[in-house]
């Protein structure tokens, strides 16, 4: 195979550097057909992870993990992700992402932040369950800024992944945020491990099918989706206009869609009636989070979606309805 990359200018090539520094293949990889997943081989700890470095960070790899570090912000934030060694699982995924918590994090203080401690359950496309523990935390012994700890846990057979992070509270984080940027989607959808056979997911459209909503102070989006691959679209935003000193305009610009949709991996392709040559490419996952220790759950797709202004990735959750 070969691979070309078109450049617009020199200051791009630092990414697509990046790109082939972690650009991996997987020679015994084949088509999954409809086999389940599993473990073809037994996992070599820090090896195994197959993942992307978010662009601009550095990877520092040590004997026992592999340290990814962001540059520091302008407000001097400096988050990282920790990959550790792959350990033999407890057989409960909750379990071993409270076990690597307590690890991580033994010397802070569990806190209530801004935005809600969770607990976040998944299947990935690829056919692993996932487990996540987010949470306020901050130093013991003195008067110390509150940041936010995670801890991500993947079941591989009898075995399980393991992944932290830390960073400022999400709604003020330059890098897990959820008002400026997140590095989060781009890094989740990159993860995968060597001599994991995917598993054939024909359950990823029957967890899709229903009605998803986001709505804003000043906008909503809806989309409905069927399981017989076709999808109803709908937003809206408000705007105020001023028309003197004492009267505002609220104008509401509403839009409209359908289509069709295939789902192939993590990426769903949405195919416009409208605009059929020109499918829209998103990724995508669907989680199940509780702000209350799980005695509620709630369903969450995120898309991950470009711009059509300015080409940017921006990331929407939904809820489901």
């Amino acid at each position: 195979m070969s691979v070309l990359v078109n450049v617009a200018g020199q200051e791009y090539l630092s990414p697509v550097d990046e790109f082939f520094k972690s650009f991996a293949l997987d020679k015994s990889a084949g088509s999954p057909g409809n086999r389940p997943g599993g473990i073809s081989a037994p996992l070599d700890s820090l090896t195994a992870y197959i993942y992307r470095t978010p662009n601009g960070w550095n990877a520092t790899r040590y004997p026992d993990g592999v340290v990814l570090s962001s540059p520091v912000s302008n407000t001097g934030e400096k988050c990282n992700i920790t990959l550790w060694p792959i350990r033999t699982s407890s057989g409960n995924l909750q379990t071993d992402a409270a076990n690597l918590f307590g690890l991580v994090f033994k010397d802070f203080e569990l806190r209530t932040g801004s935005t809600p401690n969770s607990i976040i359950r998944g299947i990935s496309p690829q056919g692993w369950e996932y487990f996540i523990i987010k949470n306020a935390i901050v130093l013991r012994g003195g008067d110390y800024q509150t940041m936010f700890g995670f801890a991500f846990v993947a079941k591989l057979g009898n075995q399980v992944a393991r992944i932290s992070g830390i960073s400022k509270d999400p709604l003020v984080s330059s890098c897990f945020g959820l008002q400026l940027s997140d590095v989060w989607p781009q890094f989740f959808y990159s993860l995968n491990f060597k001599n994991w056979q995917p598993a054939a997911q024909p359950q990823m459209g029957n967890r899709l099918a229903g009605i998803w909503m986001a709505v804003t102070g000043s906008a909503g989006d809806r989309f409905a989706f069927a399981s017989n691959g076709r999808f109803a679209g709908a937003a809206a935003s408000q705007r105020y206009v001023r028309l003197s000193s004492t009267e505002l305009l609220r104008v509401t610009d509403a839009y409209f869609g359908d289509g069709s949709y295939v789902i192939s991996g993590n990426g769903i392709s949405l195919i416009h009636d409208s605009e059929k040559n020109n499918p829209e490419r998103a990724l995508f996952r669907i989680e199940q989070e509780s702000t209350n220790g799980g005695a509620t759950w709630k369903d969450k797709l995120f898309l991950l979606r470009k711009s059509v202004v300015d080409g940017s990735e921006y990331e929407v959750a939904y809820d489901k309805q």
